[in-house]
């Protein structure tokens, strides 16, 4: 039987080297990972951006739903209104349906990864066109301000969670500011 040559076997320490020096055969520890990955560290430096916190995640499905029912509604009234003549009705309900449309994208970017920008934007936008809504409807009927106000809540609460320090922390980590 014949031994093989010096440098034909990758099992076989060449120049003498000790058999447990990694890359000579030797086996290596299960589970090793040469690079620690810290939660909130940028990706592309030894660690993945992890995954997205619950609260961005809530943040952009409760926009989708909320921006596609919206836009929705908003369409049919704006039609509605306009067919009627009330164009200062179908004008107001044309702002509304730019603010569910960008409810909706800025949700679905969220999902997709994209920064937060358009949709915290579209959630201050949905605040004060709620306040606003909130206000008229109080001026004009003496109440009866129930949509300015869950207006004010949905937007008030997906602006609040893209706030909260984990949401923050998710998407500095991926290098979007916001």
């Amino acid at each position: 039987m014949s031994t093989p040559a010096p440098g034909s076997d990758p099992n076989y320490p060449q120049g003498g080297a000790a058999q447990g020096q990694p890359g000579w055969g030797a086996p290596q520890p299960q589970g090793h990972n040469p690079t620690p990955s810290y939660p909130g560290s940028p990706a592309g430096y030894g660690a993945p951006a992890g995954q997205r916190p619950g609260l961005v995640t809530a943040a952009a499905i409760i926009a989708v739903v909320w921006g596609s029912l919206g836009a929705l509604f908003s369409l049919i009234i704006m039609l509605g209104a306009f067919a009627l003549g009330a164009a200062l009705g179908g004008l107001i309900f044309l702002i509304a349906l730019a603010l569910y449309v960008a409810l909706l994208v800025g949700g679905i970017f969220v999902l997709t990864g994209k920064p937060p920008k358009l949709l915290l934007y579209a959630g201050y936008a949905g605040v004060a066109i709620g306040l606003l809504s909130f206000i008229i409807s109080l001026v004009a009927t003496g109440g009866n301000a129930v949509n300015g106000v869950v207006g004010i809540v949905i937007s008030g609460l997906i602006v609040a969670l893209l706030l909260q320090p984990a949401s923050k922390q998710y998407f500095a980590g991926r290098g979007q500011a916001y």
